[in-house]
């Protein structure tokens, strides 16, 4: 069977299985489809990210890695349909949508709002990599803009995707939270094209370059993760503080530990000079993406109640098999090389 058509049966079974849990109850496809967003979000979104990032600088990072993100970012208009669930089923999910509130607050909590802005979000990040993405060489200026605005919108989506979730809780570094991870997945994914090519001298492969974009990019998700605790723990706020509460009850506590443990061990790991042989690399990397589909659901499910466990269970692994085969028929289509850099 081809990967095409492993791709298609994946999303069947997927969206099949979300239909199913829907009939259910519908928050916890909806709960499952928002983590499955969050979390595979950043093998495009980190892609575009990544490549306007090296489109700045010159050397052996950018010709390893920006033919690689101009590929990943192919897959941004699979995200609408990822999203879809969400605007749909936003009234089952958030405690905001349908309350009478005045002024600019209930304009902007209105779910006619939200979902302009998500699409005005998806549209932005398509416009990038359709326009910006590939002449970034050649214009640094225009990537640089770019780069700024992706910064800003990503934090806006990560304010409404997942911090309002929870109505009481509000963190000024809670949008670069999210974006940290979305560079962190791309450059993950990034690597993993790059190493699954093989050793190339004409190219001037070098893991070692790579090793240290992936050891950078996880202490950056580490440094903001701590900083956005810090300042919670240090100014003792009750409202930011239930929402680490959350995370530390029940079966999510083992999810916190797994996902702080796990990023922290791959950081230490890329440490030791062994982490750039190819096999070490590779595994370093699909352990950051399976992380990150752990964060996706660390952010949004921890503080929702009165959710089943087993069907949420289920819905998740649905949406995620729907998400990976959208994602999949997006980048399979054209060939696993992209076009070498100019």
């Amino acid at each position: 069977m081809s990967a095409r058509r492993v791709a298609f049966v994946g999303v069947g079974l997927g969206v099949l299985g979300l239909l199913a849990c829907l009939l259910l109850t519908s928050r916890e496809a909806v709960a499952a489809s928002l983590a499955s967003l969050l979390g595979l979000a950043g093998i495009p979104l980190g892609g575009l990210c990544l490549g306007l990032s090296v489109a700045l600088v010159s050397g052996n990072a950018r010709d390893q890695l920006w033919p690689w993100t101009l590929f990943s970012a192919r897959a941004l208009p699979m995200l609408a349909l990822i999203a879809l669930p969400v605007l749909a089923g936003a009234g089952a999910l958030y405690e905001w949508v349908g309350t009478d509130e005045g002024g600019f607050r209930g304009f902007w909590l209105a779910w006619t709002s939200f979902a302009v802005r998500a699409v005005l979000y998806l549209a932005a990040w398509w416009a990038l990599a359709k326009w910006v993405l590939p002449l970034s060489l050649n214009r640094p200026a225009a990537a640089g803009l770019g780069l700024i605005a992706l910064v800003l919108t990503t934090s806006l989506a990560a304010v409404d995707w997942a911090m309002s979730l929870d109505p009481h809780f509000t963190s000024s570094l809670f949008g670069m939270v999210w974006f940290g991870r979305l560079m962190l997945t791309g450059i993950a994914f990034c690597c993993l094209l790059v190493l699954s090519r093989g050793r190339d001298r004409s190219r001037r492969d070098r893991p070692g370059v790579l090793r240290g974009m992936l050891a950078a990019a996880a202490l950056a998700w580490l440094y903001l993760h701590f900083m956005q605790y810090l300042v919670i723990w240090y100014g003792n706020l009750p409202e930011e503080i239930r929402w680490y509460q959350h995370r530390t009850e029940g079966v999510w506590l083992w999810l916190t530990w797994l996902l702080g443990a796990g990023q922290s061990l791959v950081f230490i790991t890329l440490l030791w000079p062994f982490s750039q042989r190819r096999p070490a690399l590779t595994a370093l990397a699909a352990t950051t993406l399976v992380l990150g589909l752990v964060e996706g659901v660390w952010l949004s499910l921890p503080g929702l109640k009165a959710m089943q466990p087993v069907v949420l269970g289920l819905a998740l692994v649905c949406a995620w098999m729907a998400g990976v085969g959208l994602l999949a028929l997006a980048l399979l289509p054209g060939g696993m090389m992209p076009r070498r850099t100019p």
